[in-house]
């Protein structure tokens, strides 16, 4: 390493190119970055629940990831209102099937106003009076590339095509699958021993909607909605006080892929579009098109906003630019760095990966701060020699403390791609090496800058008789001093009585994994939730499989009555604590085949009793069977094949605006179990699957990986300080302001009720990050100074004074630093915000406070053997690197 610093000393110029030219390969693979936070991809694919969850997909379709719209306005069953409905269904229904034909026209008629230099938006308009659908479509385009502005040149109109180009391959893809609704509904009826599906709303030859516009037509279509008991709070919700009609339901559901952000955007502007309407939307496609925006938007306010704040702080601690400037152009291509890396290698941000930016500025900040802090106290002895080589003086020991912790740190952060959870192996991995490029930086750039750089006193924090004036960091270091020299036994007694405090919040803290408790309960999302739960009983839920036992067995009057009971018991009023909005099943269907075989007498809405009867309506009944698998199409969310198995789509409902957490997930799964095995019949088989399933899953991977990945770092910084110092002792010291810090962060979490999620996971990981940093800085600098036949207690008071103030800069800026994503609008930013500042305070603590009063109690020796230690001995640093001390 010296040989290196060296290097960096007498070349600036070439570690200034090397920089630079790692900084131009890595920085651009930051614009290939994608946003994905589905829960699902976060699972090990080797998992058993998440195979079957995925065979149900494939069987059922995507049954769990809709998207829910509840649409209303005063004058709902006008002819104006029900064209505006029109309007809205007929935008979404362009991302269900493809006219190739149609799309050609359209960017044809664009383009034909290429040639012109200018033209207006209104023009363009115009030209498509005949495709109002287009026009709608141009107006939500117009208003998100250009806003008001109503003339357009020929490059916006060239930016106008290149929008219109790939909206036209998302709907190439034909993501829809199915829109349900009061326009597009088909329902049964019978009639001469024929059952037939009919529109609810006829078409003409061309296939356009017939939409009701005179009083008696309006009254015809809401006859026919009202006449299936089934479309009740899913195609439609009354007022329960006047039995009136008051909202149109909309259920839009996908083809089975990962990637739905894209076309939900599109469905997002549509919503958006229509202001006349009150729309309201959900389901977790579109959650995640939020969270994606919250996460965007934090990332481009909140964290350089949280640099600029560090950076102040700095100033403030230094008084000089190169104190500012050095450590943000160090902590900036460590950032660029790690970000373009996992842009070039097609890693994507999820909500963990989130936080890298954060931690890189943490750990980041401690590397440069540590450098420029050995600077200013060797600022004498560097000013009485030849600049150079006493600067390559200076830097041999801290270079040497950097590195260590630099490798320490990244062995603690190596110990999370253990976890299963692909988020949190990925996103352990690229801590890690963003830790090395941290080090690799501010070993670089900070020395090759201060060799080039004038060796001037920083003015204001030295008197007029060039001694230095006492900061505010100074005072805490001499309280720090104090405490750890004079009142360690009372300061060991406090510590305990904090982490017995700490245990009793552990003991409460809870694991929810629950996407929707990110967000506040104030915003648009949790409300959108709120609404459809009220209304149509929920945005996403539980597939309910009950197994026959044998082929076609679902077609007895045994089995779809059973069906019924478990439906009835899911949405009794004594079951209310499981929050089930509503539940769909296969039995719907016949029920509505036997009214309508009965002249549609709602009192025969039943099973019907012979097994004969059904088998005979499934036989005339005159359903549509595209993919000719054996089942009607409107039949395949809800029975197999083999008419063996049938899967009751049960809606989770989170009533009085409470989101339903993992724990109360898991609760309803285990009771939903316990009556499913005491209630069916001999024979009969049940599975559980669905979103909520794997987010239950997912938590419980959490606690795995949490306890794993603490567990395991804890005893790898153990073995490397044992290595490293080649005292059992200095191992037992290394954990202790690492598990102080953790204990107390775990405690705050379970006193304030902060729940362990997948964000507020990664805390534990940082604490360690953190402490890994400060402990090592502290234990060889105290053994540097021992070395020196320094007392005990003035061991402590000089390596307090040189790592130590280092340590309190860099808490102190990003403790305030942190406090800035306290404004994210989304909570996981908000806590991570919180409780990365609870760390600093607690790693701080336990390094400068905490440590030296244990080592003072025990009066340990941590002088450095007579014989090499294994890692100097076998690693050979010394030689290979120049990492020999003074």
């Amino acid at each position: 390493m010296n040989r290196y610093i060296d290097f960096a000393i007498r070349r600036p110029f070439t570690v200034f190119t090397i920089l630079a030219l790692i900084t131009i390969i890595l920085a651009p693979g930051m614009l290939k970055l994608k946003i994905d936070n589905s829960i699902e991809t976060l699972m090990p694919k080797h998992d058993d629940k998440y195979i079957f969850y995925n065979k149900v997909k494939d069987t059922y379709g995507d049954n769990g990831q809709f998207v829910i719209m509840s649409v209303s306005r005063n004058d709902l069953w006008s002819a104006e209102t029900i064209g505006m409905f029109d309007d809205l269904i007929s935008d979404i229904e362009e991302f269900e099937t493809y006219d190739e034909e149609r799309e050609r026209i359209r960017i044809q008629g664009v383009d034909a106003f290429l040639s012109e230099k200018t033209t207006s938006r209104s023009a363009i308009l115009r030209a498509f009076d005949s495709d109002p659908v287009f026009q709608r479509t141009l107006k939500r385009k117009f208003d998100k590339l250009f806003g008001s502005t109503g003339i357009l040149d020929r490059g916006d109109l060239k930016k106008l095509r290149n929008e219109l180009l790939h909206l036209q391959d998302l709907k190439k893809l034909e993501l829809i699958d199915e829109i349900a609704s009061p326009l597009t509904m088909i329902d049964i009826t019978g009639e001469e021993d024929t059952l037939e599906v009919y529109d609810l709303v006829e078409e003409d030859e061309t296939g356009k909607r017939l939409i009701p516009q005179t009083e008696k037509e309006i009254l015809l279509f809401k006859e026919r909605l009202l006449r299936n008991p089934a479309f009740e709070s899913a195609l439609y919700t009354t007022n329960t006080k006047t039995g009136q009609i008051t909202d149109f339901g909309v259920v839009i559901k996908f083809i089975n892929v990962e990637d739905r952000d894209p076309v939900a955007r599109e469905l997002m502007e549509i919503i958006k579009s229509q202001k006349e309407l009150n729309i309201a939307s959900t389901g977790m496609p579109i959650v995640y098109v939020w969270a994606v925006n919250y996460i965007r938007s934090d990332f481009i306010v909140l964290v350089p906003l949280v640099m600029l704040v560090v950076m102040f702080i700095f100033y403030l601690n230094f008084r000089t630019l190169r104190g500012v400037i050095l450590p943000f152009l160090s902590l900036s291509l460590a950032e660029l760095w790690v970000l373009g890396l996992m842009g070039h290698l097609g890693f994507k941000i999820t909500v963990m990966a989130s936080s890298l930016p954060t931690l890189m500025i943490a750990v980041g900040s401690s590397y440069s701060i540590h450098i420029l802090n050995q600077y200013y106290a060797d600022f004498d002895m560097i000013t009485k020699g030849e600049k150079r080589e006493r600067l390559k003086g200076s830097m041999a020991h801290i270079s040497l403390t950097v590195l260590l912790a630099g490798i320490t740190t990244f062995i603690a952060f190596m110990t999370l791609v253990t976890s299963e959870l692909s988020a949190v192996k990925e996103w352990g991995l690229f801590c890690a090496i963003g830790a090395l490029f941290a080090v690799f930086t501010s070993s670089s750039l900070i020395p090759a800058s201060l060799s080039l750089l004038p060796h001037s006193r920083p003015g204001s924090l030295w008197r007029n008789n060039k001694s230095a004036k006492t900061t505010v960091v100074d005072r805490i270091i001499a309280i720090m001093t104090r405490g750890a020299t004079h009142h360690y036994r009372k300061v060991v007694f406090v510590i305990i009585v904090i982490l017995v405090f700490s245990v009793g919040g552990l003991m409460q803290l809870e694991v929810d994994t629950a996407y929707v408790s990110y967000f506040k309960k104030k915003s648009p999302v949790r409300q959108n939730i709120n609404t459809i739960g009220e209304k149509f009983g929920g945005g996403w839920g539980f597939d309910l499989l009950i197994n026959s036992g044998s082929v076609d067995g679902v077609k007895s009057p045994e089995f779809l009555n059973t069906l019924e009971n478990i439906r009835t018991w899911l949405s009794a009023e004594e079951n209310r604590d499981l929050k089930i909005g509503r539940t769909d099943s296969f039995s719907d269907f016949i029920k509505t085949m036997h009214m309508a075989m009965n002249n549609d007498n709602r009192s025969l809405y039943t099973v019907p009793k012979n097994k004969s009867d059904i088998i005979d309506y499934l036989e005339i009944y005159a359903g549509d069977d595209d993919d000719s698998d054996g089942r009607f199409d409107e039949f395949e969310p809800f029975v197999d094949e083999n008419y063996q198995t049938c899967d009751i789509l049960t809606r989770l409902c989170r009533k009085e605006g409470q989101p339903v957490g993992t724990a109360e997930v898991a609760d309803i799964v285990d009771r939903m179990s316990t009556y499913l095995e005491t209630n069916l019949p001999e024979g009969y088989s049940y599975t559980i699957s669905g979103f909520p399933v794997i987010e239950v899953q997912v938590s419980q991977y959490l606690i795995k990986g949490q306890l794993q990945s603490l567990i395991l770092s804890l005893i790898v910084v153990d073995i490397i300080a044992i290595l490293l110092f080649g005292h059992i002792a200095a191992g037992l010291l290394a954990l202790i302001p690492m598990t102080v810090a953790v204990l107390i962060n775990f405690g705050i979490m379970g006193w304030l009720g902060i729940a362990l999620d997948m964000p507020t996971s990664v805390i534990a990981a940082v604490t360690i990050g953190i402490g890994v940093d400060d402990t090592i800085h502290f234990l060889n600098t105290f053994r540097h100074n021992r070395a020196r036949g320094h007392s005990l207690d003035e061991t402590i008071a000089r390596t307090l004074a040189v790592s130590g103030k280092a340590i309190i800069f860099t808490s102190l800026a990003l403790i305030f630093g942190f406090f800035v994503f306290l404004l994210s609008s989304f909570i996981p930013i908000m806590l991570l915000g919180f409780l990365l500042a609870v760390t600093m305070v607690a790693t701080t603590l336990g390094a400068l406070l905490v440590l030296p009063s244990v080592i003072k109690v025990s009066r340990v020796n941590l002088e450095q053997p007579e014989r090499e230690t294994w890692m100097h001995r076998y690693l050979n640093l010394g030689k290979w690197f120049g990492l020999e001390e003074e």
